[in-house]
């Protein structure tokens, strides 16, 4: 029984290495699957499963990895974020709603990448405002069968309004912030003939129209501070942490060669939840009530000249709340848009 033991994490032992040493080298064009080919070839070894072959499989009439090893890539980013909120004031007997907005993100990235693997450097030559203190942190590995996107935001530009009834109450910029962590992940059910990277980071040539079922999950942690919504009710803050779960489709249409027109979009119904919202100075707090739906959407169109390649990519993630039991309703958005210019050799 002892010898069984050690021997069963030997074998455990084995894989973590093997995993380790060998699924970045092995991953081509940011492909996710990379991971799952070292994972599966190590699996087969020790007779667990084989995801090698299914990871893997795909058909190259459909899609195809760029002609080149390398690539230099300059892509300009457009980012923003918006939330909103409903309600009504029982004390007053009015309507409320408050919308506030950031200040938009405007940089460059020049990247450079060996067979899929890029480093960048992000650099800030039209920013409008070079006193913000924004931060923005994302991680992206988009694969042809599973990818995540991660990202972290703590935004301090936002400026806005708050409505009570017919009076209108301007929220000064830099009075609201936001500390915001998101981590979306999917997985694409017909990855052999529908490539989600071709229209997202362009890492792949889409050769003919497909589409695919698209499952993900995602998690979420955001808290919003206002300290004046103005009125009387002299603060709001919403911590709002939940998982969500749903599916969507994804479409990648080629009406010609080396032209690509992208979109996906994917409902979520949230699962778990520990959301409130804190407003006036009785601090009360509103749990919000199911349903709560969370989405992701992209577009894209992308043009393959030889081997340079030009593209426009959008991307949104968003949240709406149900009315809480006095009525309050949220509706978050984020979204990024990304101009790519760039050459494969």
């Amino acid at each position: 029984m002892k010898a069984r033991w050690c021997i069963a994490k030997m074998r455990v032992g084995v894989a973590i290495v093997a995993i380790l040493a060998f699924c970045f080298p092995s991953a081509q064009a940011q492909d996710f699957s990379g991971i799952f080919n070292a994972i599966g070839g190590v699996f087969k070894s020790i007779g667990v499963v084989d995801l090698y072959n299914f990871a893997k499989n795909r058909d190259t009439t459909f899609y195809k990895s760029p002609p080149g090893t390398f690539d230099i890539c300059l892509t300009m980013n457009l980012a923003g974020s918006r939330q909103s909120t409903w309600g009504s004031e029982s004390e007053k007997n009015s309507k409320f709603r408050s919308h506030i907005s950031s200040d938009n993100m405007v940089n460059s990235t020049i990247s450079v990448g060996y067979k899929g693997i890029a480093l960048g450097y992000t650099f800030n030559p039209f920013t409008s405002n070079k006193n913000s203190k924004d931060y923005r942190f994302t991680l992206t590995l988009h694969g042809n069968f599973l990818g995540l996107d991660l990202a972290y935001y703590k935004i301090n530009s936002f400026s806005g309004y708050s409505k009570l009834g017919n009076e209108k109450y301007n929220i000064p910029y830099g009075d609201p912030s936001m500390k915001l962590f998101l981590l979306n992940t999917y997985m694409v059910f017909n990855h052999r003939h529908y490539s989600y990277p071709a229209g997202v980071n362009l890492s792949y040539i889409q050769t003919r129209s497909s589409g695919s079922l698209i499952a993900g999950v995602t998690f979420s942690n955001n808290r919003t501070n206002v300290t004046s919504v103005g009125f009387d009710e002299p603060s709001l803050k919403i911590n709002s942490k939940m998982v969500s779960i749903g599916a969507g489709y994804g479409y990648n249409y080629v009406p010609c060669r080396n032209m690509l027109f992208a979109f996906m979009l994917m409902p979520k119904f949230v699962v778990y939840d520990s959301s409130y919202i804190d407003v006036d100075t009785y601090d009360i707090k509103q749990t919000f009530k199911r349903p709560e739906l969370t989405y992701s959407a992209s577009v894209g169109i992308v043009k393959w000249m030889g081997n340079v390649y030009a593209g426009i990519t959008a991307l949104a993630d968003g949240y709406e709340s149900h009315h809480t039991s006095t009525g309050f309703r949220l509706l978050q958005v984020q979204w990024h848009v990304h101009a790519h210019l760039g050459v494969n050799f």
